[in-house]
């Protein structure tokens, strides 16, 4: 199970797992508050996310372009370990990479994105009265029942 919570304010509450995004690649780890994205195909690292980490993304290899809130944007990809409570995975991390100056403003406030790419691996269970984010294992889940 993976354990997370709403943060913001009353009424605009948003699901959130905190976590550690670990690259290898750059020798580069530390923490991330992910937001629970189920419309995001991938886990993605918002542009202040990458900065806090050091990250430099022109050592790394262009992605394909992402289409969101802020417009088309260029990203970069890289291989990553996210550690989510005691499960860790492999993927392809796309890195927002805005290129020019107000797409970086429009970008400023964007949270990084936990995507399906891992969250299909779960049952999301979130209740907003007790600020409750859980992802469920598969035999978690079958437990509960449901049908």
């Amino acid at each position: 199970m993976i354990r997370g919570r709403m943060l913001g304010l009353s009424g605009r509450r948003r699901p959130y797992v905190s976590g550690e995004i670990a690259i290898p690649f750059l020798s580069v780890e530390g923490n991330v508050d992910l937001l629970v994205d189920t419309g995001a195909d991938t886990t993605l690292l918002a542009p202040n996310d990458a900065q806090a980490l050091g990250i430099d993304v022109s050592r790394l290899q262009q992605g394909t372009r992402t289409r969101g809130v802020g417009g088309d944007t260029p990203t970069a990809s890289v291989q990553a370990m996210p550690i989510l409570d005691n499960s860790t995975f492999s993927l392809t991390l796309r890195i927002l990479a805005p290129r020019d100056r107000s797409q970086q403003q429009a970008l400023s406030s964007i949270p990084s994105l936990l995507g399906r790419d891992i969250l299909s691996q779960f049952a999301l269970f979130f209740e907003e009265r007790t600020n409750k984010v859980l992802l469920l294992d598969p035999q978690e889940a079958d437990a509960l029942n449901l049908s």
